[in-house]
């Protein structure tokens, strides 16, 4: 019986603290450009940027209204011609900002990517109560 109850419970614990998999571009692809977090319509704000084989996205998440406290960005993702490129880090910053925005930093390697490339930034976002959410610049072009 013991034996037979690991057996059935197995299946169900295999999925348990598993990470799951990195969004597909038409996810990414399918994120609003304008999140509703707390009351407050959020937008984005990407400027991408090339140097040499160094890609790094500068984001400015604002809102309207009053403070965006606990919000950050978890990771970023950019949606090119050639497929997804994924920032190996990102860090929030508390660079010129008022309260009404964060300021995110992704880099990582350039795998091809070059300057004049339209791409679409997309965001995963943390609130404080741990949510997450994925958040679109409308457009942006790598300089």
């Amino acid at each position: 019986m013991k034996r037979l109850s690991s057996l059935l419970l197995a299946p169900l614990l295999a999925g348990c603290g598993s990470l799951s998999a990195a969004p597909t571009a038409g996810e990414l692809l399918d994120a609003p450009t304008t999140l509703n977090i707390a009351g407050k319509p959020v937008k984005a704000d990407a400027f991408p940027r090339l140097n040499r084989d160094v890609f790094s996205v500068k984001v400015r998440l604002s809102t309207s209204r009053a403070a965006l406290p606990g919000l950050k960005v978890t990771d970023m993702y950019v949606v090119t011609g050639d497929g997804v490129w994924t920032a190996d880090n990102t860090t929030n910053t508390p660079w010129k900002c008022p309260t009404s925005c964060v300021i995110a930093l992704g880099r990582g390697a350039a795998n091809g990517l070059k300057t004049g490339a339209g791409v679409q930034v997309i965001l995963n976002l943390q609130d404080s109560q741990g949510r997450q959410y994925l958040l679109r610049d409308a457009q942006a072009q790598v300089k």
